[in-house]
């Protein structure tokens, strides 16, 4: 079989928002393939395909001791496998990542020769078992991606919570010292030393404004993270259960 491919795929005519709701499919598309047309499992997936062949790859691997490799833009290969929860014959594994108007996809197809892909009417049962594996990659995939956003946003929640509490732990360390410079003056006779005290007092409350103004801005931040890791999981849970019922 070739090892450089070129694939164009036709505009599907479902749509999809991943800004706003995502219309989640899995659908059976006769592609553009080389100098001819393969059947394919497409799939939308989260906006960075980077990252959505990245969990491919690793899907791959973990699932069929498949690696596979870079065949040419956003088109990952592996060559002459065998995957017996597949078929039992060997083929090329393919997955294109591209991009339409209105989401971010990828297109799995499973060759078999130059001009021959599974596909439902030859190969129903096979095809079947594919659109199981692929489905499986998608579960897999929605789960890898949301747990990078949770993750993401805890690593922002722990910075702002750490800072929070510095700023509040400066403001208990400052309120110290202006109380014992408030105990200090009570007990100094020298006005010049008073003086001082009064001077470090008024800097020291200067610093207490500040950090303080900081406060309510961090709180707030906090909140909003929060409420979006809590968005994000409902749309994770939801997303997964869609996927399962695909």
């Amino acid at each position: 079989m070739k090892k450089i491919y070129t694939l164009l795929i036709p505009m599907i005519l479902m749509t999809v928002s991943l800004r706003a709701q995502m219309h989640l499919f899995l659908e059976e598309q006769s592609v553009q393939f080389g100098d001819g047309r393969s059947d394919a499992w497409v799939m939308p997936v989260v906006n960075n395909l980077e990252e959505a062949l990245g969990d491919l790859d690793q899907y791959c691997k973990d699932r069929s001791d498949v690696k596979m490799k870079k065949g040419g833009d956003n088109l990952l290969i592996a060559e002459k496998v065998s995957i017996t929860a597949i078929s039992t014959k060997r083929g090329d594994l393919i997955g294109y990542g591209y991009i339409t108007p209105n989401y971010y996809a990828i297109a799995l197809i499973f060759q078999l020769g130059y001009d021959i892909s599974l596909n439902s009417t030859d190969w129903e049962e096979e095809m079947a078992n594919f659109r199981t594996y692929a489905r499986q990659f998608m579960s897999y995939h929605f789960e890898q991606a949301y747990a990078r956003r949770l993750d993401g946003i805890d690593k922002e929640m722990k910075d702002v919570d750490k800072e929070k509490g510095q700023n509040e732990k400066q403001i208990e360390n400052l309120s110290r010292k202006i109380e014992n410079n408030n105990k200090k003056i009570e007990k100094e006779t020298d006005e010049l030393k008073i003086g001082e005290f009064r001077t470090e007092i008024s800097t020291l409350e200067s610093e207490i404004e500040a950090l303080s103004n900081t406060l309510p801005g961090l709180t707030s931040r906090l909140e909003e993270l929060q409420k979006n890791r809590d968005n994000l999981n409902t749309e994770a849970h939801t997303y997964l259960g869609t996927i399962g019922s695909l």
